[in-house]
């Protein structure tokens, strides 16, 4: 707890928005939920709706060849518009652009989590969390110009690192 409380120090400043303790708790706890939801909604789209429907024949081969990638972007849309109004709730400012510069960076996020299904489930809640977090705590600077080329350069820089 002494760490969270060197990062949380109640200061005021005039270039960043203040974040207390117990929010980032909440947040965190919510994006841990998210991200098993990501996973799960994930599986679930893929072995109960994209490859009975697809697979069944011949003719479309090429979804049922990316069934994975294409059951991964579903969940992270529907978890991410799921997520804007529980940020606002939590007080983050400009919600939509922490999901939108997570949804670019996490894109293909079941894709990354290849072995086994504890080790899948790790990855894409850690990723989550991390993204999102990370997201959040830059989105803090009180200029919407500066919070836009900040996220947007993060985004970028977690695609490239993410896709490796």
């Amino acid at each position: 707890m002494k760490l969270l409380s060197a990062i949380f120090r109640e200061e005021t400043s005039e270039y960043t928005y203040s974040f207390s303790k117990m929010s980032f708790l909440r947040i965190l706890m919510a994006l841990i939920v998210s991200g098993v939801a990501i996973w799960l909604l994930a599986l679930a789209f893929d072995r109960f709706m994209i490859t009975p429907v697809f697979c069944s024949n011949a003719d479309n081969i090429s979804i049922c060849a990316n069934s994975t990638s294409i059951s991964s972007y579903i969940p992270l849309i529907l978890v991410g518009v799921m997520l804007v109004p529980l940020l606002v709730v939590f007080g983050i400012k400009r919600p939509l652009l922490v999901v939108l510069a997570a949804t670019v960076s996490l894109w293909g996020v079941t894709l990354w989590a290849n072995g086994p299904w504890v080790l899948s489930l790790t990855w894409v809640v850690l990723a989550t969390v991390l993204v999102y977090l990370s997201l959040i705590w830059l989105n803090r600077i009180r200029g919407n110009w500066a919070a836009i080329l900040f996220v947007t350069l993060f985004a970028i820089l977690a695609r490239v690192v993410l896709s490796l």
